[in-house]
């Protein structure tokens, strides 16, 4: 079976596309920054879920009019055009309802309060352990002692709040060698954190502790450390 390299490098387009393609590109590259300068928006982390899906769109009506021939630059920039016309229009809804913002922008919710998970809001984000550790970690948190509350803002970052030195307390540890170290019988004195929902506690040797927040019976020795910037 012999291999038609001209179909797969060039398709069926002429190489005269090339030429076409040196101006297309260039011309709705600078359509979709000129559409993103005129919402205000400076960075990924500043848009919200429907501002997110208006990039995507954005960008698949870019591309289709950088490389496809039967695609025209005034379509494109038609449908540019409309994205920017219902984006206003949702902003002015915004505005003027608050039931629409949290619709279609969310609300920042309280992820950790007082060292502790809040377990409602955790499994509503359905967000796995790893990946919320993994973000407190990137703050430089090595328990949740250490946090007196975590905010998950609208635009998916993650705002942490610390305690001071003097008032940092025993919590869950985060950092993964600590975290796996998981046992369901206490057989030493001290704190232990629940390795569902962070609640610390003080134990005494037991075969079986259940959890007074969740019931879980699954403990991890608490850290008590302070957190070093």
């Amino acid at each position: 079976m012999e291999i038609d390299w001209h179909r797969i490098l060039f398709s069926d387009q002429p190489y005269a596309f090339f030429i076409e393609i040196l101006i297309r590109t260039p011309t709705m590259f600078l359509a979709v920054v000129a559409i993103l300068r005129l919402t205000g928006k400076r960075g990924v982390q500043q848009l919200s879920i429907f501002e997110m899906v208006m990039i995507i769109s954005l960008g698949s009506a870019a591309g289709d009019s950088m490389f496809y021939e039967d695609v025209g630059l005034l379509h494109a920039v038609a449908v540019f055009a409309l994205i920017l016309l219902v984006y206003k229009l949702l902003i002015l809804v915004i505005a003027k309802s608050k039931k629409a913002e949290k619709l279609l922008e969310g609300e920042p919710l309280y992820i950790i309060r007082d060292g502790r998970l809040c377990i409602n809001q955790t499994q509503q984000n359905q967000m796995g352990s790893d990946e919320f550790f993994g973000e407190l970690r990137g703050h430089n948190v090595e328990h949740l002692g250490q946090v007196r509350c975590a905010i998950l803002e609208d635009t998916g970052k993650l705002s942490v709040f610390y305690y001071s030195d003097n008032d940092v307390k025993a919590g869950l540890p985060i950092l993964p060698d600590d975290f796996n170290r998981k046992i369901d019988k206490i057989n030493f004195k001290g704190y232990y954190s629940c390795d569902q929902c962070g609640n610390t506690q003080k134990h005494y040797p037991s075969e079986i502790v259940f959890c007074e927040r969740c019931a879980n019976t699954v403990w991890i020795a608490s850290l008590d450390n302070k957190r070093i910037a």
